[in-house]
């Protein structure tokens, strides 16, 4: 299995998306690409998410452990039909945004 992009709390590999720091107070979590229903790249700031390093406020959003996230101004929320939506943000937002478009393309077809 090859790597195609990792970061201290990200690893997008061939087959999954892992997110490291996911659960509390350690664990990841693990997509498989097949399982993903939708991805959303959405502006982040103080009022929608950059001041959470973990966790979740009054949406249905999980934050993983990002202490870096209040310096950042994207985030790439991940449908993958549970109620509660992933939320990451990678080091490299638009090369895991484009990782997670190629490989949820392809899953989606075959």
């Amino acid at each position: 299995m090859s790597i195609l992009y990792e970061d201290d709390y990200i690893v997008c590999d061939d087959d999954a998306l892992t997110i490291h720091w996911y659960y509390f107070p350690i664990g990841s979590k693990r997509i498989p690409y097949g399982s993903i229903r939708h991805i959303t790249e959405e502006p982040i700031g103080v009022w929608t998410g950059a001041g959470r390093i973990w966790g979740m406020g009054l949406s249905p959003d999980w934050f993983h452990l990002d202490p870096k996230r209040p310096f950042k101004t994207r985030c790439i929320v991940i449908d993958d039909g549970n109620w509660v939506k992933s939320v990451i943000t990678p080091d490299n937002h638009d090369a895991v945004f484009r990782i997670l478009q190629r490989k949820t393309a392809s899953s989606s077809t075959s």
